[in-house]
């Protein structure tokens, strides 16, 4: 009995030390393989941030808590990756991963790939633009398919049938065959972006009571417009339903659905395509230099520039650089509508210019379209301003 505890015990420690050797291998895996290094540059890059964000803080603060937020955030990590690591692969393979990345080759792989991924970061945003652009080519010339006259019958006959409305004017128009739903396709084509365009759908009340449109509820933006008539359309009457393009609001190469509610709750669904121009980024600055006063205390009052968005799309402010780290920077994280204002505040701080040669100071302020968080059309500009 004694003996088979003994080696009961033997094998469990055996088991224990096997599985801390291989959690060892793996972390000395993620360190070699240059996944610890970006863990620890993006908690620097999150604290230089937050850094820029919070002015009059002092350097030691922001030391210790990088110290603090690495020593929680990696351990944190580990617990993740480790247990992923230990499933897909045996200590054998780790090993040979190890060998590999302490190897010549492997060690070229890891310096370059940093260069490598800054280097490919815009050719990659033209490819995803490029790849999105020939999907929506071939949609649409899967869309350019004429229907026969045997097809529109059979659709009129169908739309008739099912919303009790007889489409009156199909040739203005186009079944929807993108996505084969036998509904309509309005098709706005290619515009300038300068003026608004009209589209007709006239129907015509083939059924045995009123219907009575709505404009769509959920609709989230205010590209389209809708006419619909304000009062019931009455049995056997006939009716134009305009729906319009704004031209100052519609850019990009759009294909989406919409529905016209009516009779409390059925809805006609169409398909809405057009392709206009891109907006750009449209922006007024207060200055774009500001003389600077000689410090009387330890931080400087706020040298503010005021930035308003003149034109029809939103954006916000992305990032600010500055050539040195001789100020405190604070501005609205949040998009700045169209005919908004915000502010850029800067903050010297007679503690850091004296650890430099000169005052001046340029801030390189990144632009971005588009809602924060959302998609931004990867339009941006970059302002600079100087304090001198």
């Amino acid at each position: 009995m004694t003996k088979t505890i003994f080696i009961i015990l033997i094998t469990f420690f055996s088991i224990q030390i096997n599985a801390q050797t291989v959690d060892g291998k793996i972390e000395k895996l993620l360190e070699l393989d240059g996944t610890i290094g970006n863990i620890e540059k993006i908690i620097t890059q999150t604290i230089e941030y937050q850094k820029k964000s919070n002015f009059g803080i002092s350097d030691n603060y922001w030391e210790a808590l990088e110290k603090k937020v690495s020593k929680k955030s990696l351990a944190e990590l580990k617990l993740i990756v480790i247990p992923i690591y230990s499933k897909n692969y045996t200590e054998i393979e780790i090993d040979n991963l190890i060998t590999f990345y302490n190897s010549e080759t492997g060690k070229l792989i890891i310096e370059n790939q940093p260069i490598i991924m800054e280097e490919l970061n815009l050719p990659l945003m033209q490819w995803s633009q490029n790849l999105s652009s020939y999907v929506i080519d071939e949609i649409e010339n899967k869309g350019k398919n004429e229907s026969s006259s045997d097809e529109e019958e059979k659709f009129k006959t169908e739309f008739k049938a099912k919303y009790g409305l007889q489409i009156l004017n199909l040739t203005d128009l186009a079944i929807d065959q993108e996505n084969n739903i036998g509904d309509l396709l309005i098709d706005f084509g290619k515009t300038d972006g300068k003026e608004d365009i009209t589209k007709i759908i006239r129907v015509k009340n083939n059924s045995n009571k009123e219907i009575e449109f709505q404009e769509p509820k959920f609709l989230t933006n205010e590209v389209i417009k809708f006419d619909l008539g304000n009062k019931p359309l009455g049995v056997g009457e006939t009716r134009d339903l305009k729906i319009t393009l704004i031209a100052e609001l519609a850019e990009n190469k759009s294909y989406s659905m919409l529905s016209i509610d009516y009779n409390n709750g059925d809805r006609i669904q169409f398909g809405i395509k057009y392709d206009a121009p891109a907006k750009e980024i449209s922006f007024e600055i207060s200055d774009r230099k500001l003389k600077f006063k000689k410090l009387k205390q330890d931080f400087s009052r706020p040298y503010v520039f005021i930035l308003k968005n003149t034109g029809k799309k939103e954006f916000y402010i992305s990032d600010i650089e500055l050539d040195k780290q001789i100020a405190y920077l604070n501005w609205n994280k949040e998009t700045i509508k169209p005919n908004e204002e915000t502010e850029i505040k800067v903050v010297f701080s007679k503690q850091l210019i004296a650890k430099q040669k000169n005052t001046d100071l340029k801030l390189e302020v990144d632009l971005t379209k588009g809602e924060k968080g959302g998609f931004s059309s990867f339009a941006n500009e970059t302002i600079e301003l100087i304090i001198e």
